[in-house]
């Protein structure tokens, strides 16, 4: 591999002694022989350094990087537009469009279980850095966190060695369908962060080894040449390659490169604290630098990349500690002490440290945590399958309601990868010449590993396949280019030229794509205005029943706590608030709510030291006309709104969970796409290409109030309209009489629920009860 030297630029050539640059500051004669004026002057001679700097490949890296990001925000910015409409904000600020982007700005603001976290604090410091509030921050951060994967790709694209190709392929990693739907506007979650920090805790070290280390094609001739002609001469290795064995132009062990390797294992080890699957990459991470250092390094160098390797590893898996200990390594590697400087080039000394490496890596308690994480992704641990053990307490299985832990097929994963199926199947295929051609896109592997994995892990994982895809198809055009354009101006004009127009080629259909994807708010305006209401109309200790897919954004809106949210959605906190909104009974309603309040608001409580006989006797004891009514402190609140009934069928699955038979079955409920229309006088609804259906009742919603109207027909077809936001339900009996449809639609007056709940808050879409 030849030694990389700064290009000399046309531009810098011709202008190093022309008089009016002012290059020597003394003389700035115009052709005329009159002088420029001193503003000019100055202007002029800044302007020449700027454009000869970025003449420069590091002028081009800083320039290219800020393009790539730009491209990537403004391509992002096409779905903007859908978001200007009055649904879609609260009071002036924009909702948000998922709901741990809520878990995250709650936390921001210091409530719940998400205050500390390096997510909520990352939104903490931007909104106090722009004085923006944490709603507003969580709106903004995404398109901005997303496109700065275009620049990570873009240095690792440089690192690969084709900076001009990572314009392209970082825009492309930044777009990719897989990626995008989880970064678009309002989606302020982790994901911003894991792929991201995947990238960027391996670029140091990715940047330091790609170019010391052999190709394979290298090795394949050298092994050639061996074999035919006996062992090559080192002069002649040397020769064949390009550069001498483990030269690069600079000391792989001097200081910059050893305080960029003791940082990059730094953000590695502080990684884990943002997602769980950091703990399992950084291992790979560790093991690989000294994988490729002994297989690919070239000779006379290994030992140097070796000690790089503990310089990386040591603070990535050991923290601040280790960081000592490679920090000490380091000092004593480049300090004037000779004891130290003994000890630290010792072989016994780097063996040891390996061990310690090795034994961070073979942690147990890591490997269990994968091993049940991989199996709550598989949907296998967390399925209700009835028990030989009749005393066993199974509760309903979450799994299946979430869409991003639902499988993907093959088809599917690779249109997350790019919006044209032959652009993605070329960056797998190109990503497979990459690790031929440069080792150190090994660092990319487990990212193509968990991509794929998405076929059982759920479709959350193709996210990470964005940069595989994106290196594949850039990185080979660039290299093909570098071989039809010889000199090194028209080289790397050429190969920028391609990127762009690769760039302009594969960019265009996302000009469709991206207005396309956008869904707006996870939570109708309606829905959070009452949350609103509850932070300033209910005592602070008051407890909020929700269901759990809006727990985060109570916590965000009224600063309440709630009985489930998007962390506590499993087993008993997914069961009993279900139990509640299911119910046709209220009196049962209230006295679960009551019950659970008296074992401290934790529905684990409710059921703890039972068995599935006590949990299906304490259920029919609550139902019990004849028990009295449950007493306990505090006050309870219950939301019901027109958003949870497109959730119908999975609330009433969890809800009516029988735990003797081991199974829920969720009442009816069914959206309609055609158009229609109605008469609420004689009840008949004329669907678009059907027959006739005649309704036994029909409720429609607006602003102005609710239109109800019962037909004296017992046929279980209920139509429910909402003119605001155009859903079209038709729910069956069992459905249309459980407590999550009744308190929405009847009189908060019917003596049904008089004596067990009172209104306090309706706009129509959305009610709060206080439960009496």
């Amino acid at each position: 591999m030849s030694v990389h030297t700064p290009e000399t630029s046309p531009l810098a050539a011709s202008s190093a002694g022309h008089p009016e640059t002012g290059g020597n500051g003394e003389s700035h004669t115009l052709p005329d022989g009159g002088q420029l004026p001193p503003a000019r002057r100055s202007s002029r001679a800044v302007l020449r350094a700027a454009a000869v700097a970025l003449c420069s490949p590091g002028g081009r890296a800083v320039l290219l990087a800020l393009l790539a990001f730009g491209v990537a925000f403004a391509m992002r910015m096409l779905e903007y537009p859908a978001w200007q409409t009055p649904e879609y904000q609260l009071d002036g600020e924009y909702l948000l469009a998922t709901h741990d982007a809520y878990h995250w700005t709650a936390g921001a603001d210091g409530f719940e279980f998400g205050a500390g976290h390096p997510m909520s604090e990352l939104v903490r410091y931007v909104a106090l850095l722009t004085g923006a509030t944490s709603g507003a921050v969580g709106f903004w951060l995404p398109p901005v966190m997303g496109s700065l994967l275009a620049v990570a790709v873009f240095a690792w694209a440089a690192a690969l060695g084709g900076m001009e190709a990572g314009l392209c392929a970082g825009v492309l990693a930044s777009l990719a369908p897989g990626f995008l739907a989880r970064t678009l506007l309002g989606y302020c979650d982790t994901d911003l962060v894991t792929l991201l920090f995947a990238l960027v805790a391996a670029l140091g070290p990715g940047l330091w080894l790609a170019p010391r280390l052999r190709t394979l094609p290298e090795m394949a001739v050298a092994l050639y040449r061996r074999l035919r002609h006996g062992r090559v001469p080192a002069a002649a290795s040397r020769a064949t390659t390009g550069a001498s064995d483990g030269a690069t132009g600079d000391d792989p062990l001097a200081p910059h490169w050893m305080t960029v390797l003791l940082c990059s294992g730094l953000l590695g080890w502080w990684s884990q604290e943002w997602h769980s699957m950091f703990p399992y990459l950084v291992r790979y991470y560790a093991l690989l630098v000294p994988g490729l250092a002994v297989v690919f390094g070239r000779r006379g160098s290994r030992a140097d990349l070796m000690v790089g390797g503990l310089l990386y590893a040591l603070p990535m898996l050991g923290g601040w500690p280790g960081f000592a200990g490679a920090a000490l390594l380091a000092v004593g590697l480049r300090g004037p002490w000779p004891f130290l400087r003994a000890l630290a080039e010792r072989r016994v000394v780097h063996a040891a440290l390996w061990l310690v490496v090795l034994w961070l890596v073979a942690d147990a308690d890591v490997f269990q945590t994968m091993l049940n994480s991989a199996q709550s992704y598989i949907k296998r641990a967390g399925d209700a399958v009835a028990q030989a053990d009749g005393d066993v307490l199974v509760y309903p299985s979450v799994a299946q309601s979430i869409i991003e832990v639902q499988d993907l097929s093959v088809a599917e994963v690779l249109a997350y990868f790019h919006p044209w199926m032959p652009a993605a199947l070329a960056g797998l295929a190109g990503f497979g010449i990459a690790l031929v051609a440069r080792p150190a896109a090994l660092f990319h592997l487990p990212l193509a590993v968990l991509a794929f994995l998405s076929i059982k892990l759920g479709g959350r994982m193709v996210m990470f396949g964005a940069p595989v895809m994106a290196l594949g198809i850039c990185m080979p055009v660039h290299w093909l280019a570098g071989l039809v354009l010889r000199d090194n101006f028209y080289r790397t004009a050429g190969r920028l030229l391609v990127s762009a127009v690769l760039l302009v080629v594969l960019g265009a259909p996302y000009l469709e794509v991206i207005p396309a994807m956008t869904q707006g708010p996870i939570l109708n305006r309606r829905h959070a205005a009452a949350l609103k209401f509850l932070r300033t109309n209910t005592p602070e200790d008051a407890m909020i029943w929700n269901w759990w897919d809006w727990g985060y954004s109570t916590h965000h809106f009224a600063h309440r706590s709630t009985i489930a949210d998007g962390a506590s959605h499993g087993g008993p906190s997914l069961f009993v608030p279900a139990a509640v909104y299911a119910s046709d009974n209220p009196r049962f309603a209230r006295q679960l709510i009551k019950y659970a309040a008296s074992k401290g608001n934790i529905p684990g409580n409710v059921f703890e030291g039972m068995n599935n006989h006590d949990a299906d006797d304490l259920m029919r004891k609550l139902a019990a006309r004849k028990e009295p009514l449950v007493a306990a402190q505090g006050r309870q609140y219950l939301v019901v709104s027109f958003d949870m009934l497109r959730l119908g069928f999975w609330i009433t699955t969890y809800g009516r969970w029988d735990f003797l038979a081991k199974e829920g079955r969720g009442y009816q409920i069914a959206s309609i796409s055609k158009p229609l229309q109605f008469s609420m006088e004689n009840g008949v609804v004329l669907v678009q290409n059907m027959d006739p259906v005649y309704a036994e009742s029909i409720d429609v919603f607006d602003d102005t109030g609710l239109q109800r109207q019962m037909y004296f027909r017992f046929n279980g077809r209920h139509f429910i309209f909402n003119r605001t936001t155009g859903d079209k339900l038709v729910i069956d009996d069992d459905m249309y009489n459980t407590l999550m449809v009744q308190l929405l639609l009847s009189s908060p007056e019917d003596p049904r629920f008089t004596p067990y709940f009172k209104l306090v808050f309706d706009n129509v879409h959305t009610r709060v009860y206080e439960v009496l």
